[in-house]
Order: structure tokens, then C-alpha cells, then sequence
């Protein structure tokens, strides 16, 4: 059952965490879109496209049998791997795809990944699209076909041939890639940046701290935006890689702040270049100006709390949140229940 946003406001409250709540919400939590995803079905991640829809990048069981394990309780990583899929399954084989989603749940399309895992991914307004897993960078058309592939070991002479992308984006010059280290609490990761095609790799930036190797990044009117969770701030940079500015801090109490271990986690532009922000732990999306201002309480869902480092932490620490054209509905994606969280103006 769907809980109200002041019900789940209230939740908070408990763990020495306490909120003020005279900012009233501006969306509440409608009922959430679900997908068929087949057996020990999984969303990997999520991105919006030029048209709206919600692009998926998903898993499930190949031989269609169910592991022993739960998808949405997977067992502790081993730290030293250097695959970037530290929370999938253990278990049989596994499938990979895309699927487009239309922003009322009916399934537009789904592209075949070719046993790539899309486990961060980035839709461009030309309608390219890039998603990066398995050890590879992959760039589709709008109908994605494969324009160009680049492996890890073939970037900067093999610097990152053991890392894990942690997050992706792109504007209409360049793509850049967070090259991860580690999945604790603190993880740090490199940011990358080559040209569209792939081409001419660059370190931009090293050690951004972002929890469990998730780190959210996105370009807006030529600024790279980061959202250190870690360090509960975001950092802009010039598409050089010269830090301009920090903003944001850790609060427990003023709803200006950011809570829990490792926020704001993941962000998306709304319709009037306002930076929405989603938090982990607390379920809660709010709104900023580029340069931090805050300006409002958007509202919350329901998510799992948390403080301290854990598996479930970990899997709670990554909530792509994607925001319509208009700001009226705001998607965020559940990866513990395998399915998108809706709020709706």
C-alpha cells in the first residue's frame, strides 16, 4: 500500500534522524510503473530519451531458473573483483537488455545488448544512446544499432582495464565515464571525458568519493556537474576538468541538507534548469538552483533507511531518478524492488 508523503515524512523521525516538515511537498507517490522481466528479473539502471520514454537497462535468467538467492538480496561482493557488477546475482547465466518504456509503462521497445551488461547508461537529445558494463563503452544509434564499442583496456594504455563504470553521461561534444575503485562507503572513481565517437580519452578528475561505487554525473550550459554523495555535496567543473565550485552539506535536521551515509545520490535537470536531487535511505527528492540554492521539497518515496554501511545500503545507494519535460511526473528507480517509483504533481 501506497503511504502519504506526510506518513512517510513522520517515518523519518526515528534513528536521531529528524526532518522539518513545514516545506510541503509539491508531488505525492502514484502507483508505480512494473514490467514483465522475466525469471530473477533486474533493473540495472535507468535514463531518459529525447521523447520522453524511460530507457531500462535490465537482466534476467538465461536458463529461466531462479537462484537461490534473492535479486534483491544479493551476498556480500568479493571487494577484489574487478567486474563492475558487484550486486548481481550469483547464480546461472544471465540475459541483457534495453527496454523502452513509454512514461505510462507500455513497452515501446527493447534492443538486445549482445551479452553486455548495461549497468550505467545515458540517452543524448540527438538520440544516441551510450551505455557502459562488462568492461566495455557502448554507443548506439536512436534504433540501437551499434555505431562503436571501446573496451576499458583500450582507454589511456589500460589504466582502467580493472575498474567498474560508476556513471556515464554526454553532451553534444563529448562522453565522459566515472571509472569506479572499490564498493564501500569509500569508493572513489576518476572521471573521464572523450569525444563523442570515443575517441581522444582524458582524465578530468580523480578521486571523487561516491558510496558503493555509484557516482552520479550529468553536463548542463557547458559544466560538469558530480554528485559526490560521499562527501554529501556536488561539485562543478569546467569540461577542462578545472573544479569551479562545491556546494551542498550533510544535515540531519534542516531539510536543505543532504542525510543519511551518502547523498544527494543521483540528480536530473527539470524543465526550468532547476537540479533535482534524490536522496537514499530517506526517499526524499527535492529541487536546487545550478549553483545550490535550495528551492523546495518535491516529495518522497518509499525506500529503505539506512545510516551505516551494509549490503542493503548498498543496493539502496543507487536511485537514478529522471524527470519529465514538464516536471510533472518524477520517476525514480527502485533496484531492491525491481520497479519504477512514480511521483506525480
Amino acid at each position: 500500500m501506497l503511504k502519504s508523503s506526510c506518513l512517510i515524512a513522520i517515518s523519518f523521525v526515528f534513528g536521531a534522524t529528524v526532518f522539518a516538515q513545514d516545506d510541503q511537498p509539491t508531488h505525492r507517490e502514484t502507483e508505480p510503473i512494473k514490467i514483465d522481466l522475466g525469471v530473477d528479473g533486474k533493473i540495472e539502471t535507468m535514463a531518459m530519451n529525447s521523447d520522453g520514454n524511460l530507457l531500462l537497462g535490465v537482466s534476467w535468467s538465461a536458463d529461466g531458473k531462479s537462484t537461490s538467492k534473492s535479486a534483491s538480496m544479493p551476498s556480500r561482493p568479493n571487494r577484489k573483483s574487478p567486474s563492475d557488477n558487484p550486486l548481481l546475482v550469483e547464480g546461472g547465466p544471465r540475459s541483457y537488455a534495453i527496454r523502452i518504456i513509454s512514461p505510462t509503462g507500455q513497452l515501446v521497445n527493447s534492443w538486445d545488448t549482445q551479452g553486455l551488461r548495461p549497468s550505467m547508461i545515458h540517452a543524448c537529445e540527438d538520440g544516441e544512446v551510450y551505455f557502459s558494463g562488462s568492461g566495455k563503452i557502448v554507443r548506439l544509434n536512436s534504433k540501437g544499432e551499434l555505431i562503436h564499442s571501446i573496451a576499458f583496456d583500450e582507454i589511456l594504455d589500460g589504466l582502467y582495464a580493472k575498474a567498474h563504470a560508476s556513471g556515464v553521461t554526454a553532451d553534444n561534444q563529448y562522453f565522459f565515464i566515472a571509472f569506479g575503485e572499490g564498493f564501500s562507503m569509500r569508493a572513489t572513481e576518476d572521471i573521464v571525458r572523450l569525444n563523442r565517437d570515443l575517441s581522444e580519452a582524458k582524465v578530468m578528475t580523480r578521486q571523487q568519493f561516491g558510496c558503493c561505487s555509484h557516482i552520479d554525473l550529468d553536463v548542463k550550459e557547458g559544466k560538469l556537474y558530480v554528485a559526490e554523495n560521499s562527501r554529501h555535496r556536488v561539485n562543478r567543473f569546467s569540461l577542462d576538468g578545472e573544479k569551479i565550485d562545491t556546494w551542498g552539506a550533510r544535515d540531519r535536521t534542516r531539510i536543505e541538507g543532504f542525510a543519511a551515509c551518502c547523498n544527494p545520490v543521483n540528480f536530473d535537470w527539470g524543465p526550468d534548469g532547476d537540479l533535482y536531487t534524490a536522496e537514499s535511505g530517506i526517499g526524499r527528492v527535492k529541487r536546487y538552483s545550478a549553483d545550490g540554492m535550495y528551492l523546495g521539497l518535491v516529495g518522497y518515496v518509499d525506500t529503505t533507511k539506512f545510516d551505516n554501511g551494509s549490503m542493503l545500503a548498498a543496493m539502496s545507494c543507487y536511485i537514478p531518478v529522471e524527470v519529465a519535460k514538464d516536471g510533472k511526473r518524477i520517476y525514480i528507480m527502485d533496484i531492491r524492488a525491481n520497479f519504477i517509483r512514480v511521483l506525480e504533481q
